[in-house]
């Protein structure tokens, strides 16, 4: 991928003043590098590529059984289709794991991440600093920007 000079210049300036990234070179030598998923350490940004995220997102998802089983009981109810009750004793006996290993034994990782995000969005799970989710557009390709510290 070859970004024009008035696309870099553009995407410098989005960088910069939305951003205020300043190391900006390396941002777009992954952009133009095609990766899905980075940072940008000096300013604390991770940038996924939008036709990755829900991958990117179940992934870890999956990889914390403890995090699975800290969602609210009602939604995890609607999930996994076993009784709010029941789950939230579970979850009052701190056996979050156990809830997280279900979970995952029954596949529904890939339902669990599309409907927190149809609720909360992506910034709930990729943003810690603030939660909120922003696009860029380069060439065609939407990253998702998420400010981690």
């Amino acid at each position: 991928m070859q970004l024009t000079y008035t696309q870099t210049k553009e995407l410098i300036s989005t960088l910069k003043d939305e951003y205020c990234i300043d190391d900006y070179k390396e941002v777009i030598e992954n952009i133009i590098s095609l990766d899905d998923d980075f940072y940008s350490p000096c300013d604390n940004y991770r940038f996924i590529n939008s036709d990755n995220i829900d991958d990117i997102m179940q992934d870890e998802l999956a990889s914390d059984e403890y995090i699975l089983g800290c969602f609210n009981a009602d939604f995890l109810s609607y999930i996994i289709d076993i009784d709010c009750d029941i789950i939230e004793a579970i979850q009052k006996a701190e056996a979050f794991e156990a809830i997280g290993k279900l979970i995952i034994r029954l596949d529904k990782i890939k339902e669990l991440q599309q409907e927190y995000v149809s609720l909360d969005g992506y910034g709930n799970h990729f943003a810690h600093y603030d939660g909120y989710e922003n696009e860029i557009h380069v060439l065609n390709e939407i990253y998702y920007v998420f400010k981690v510290n």
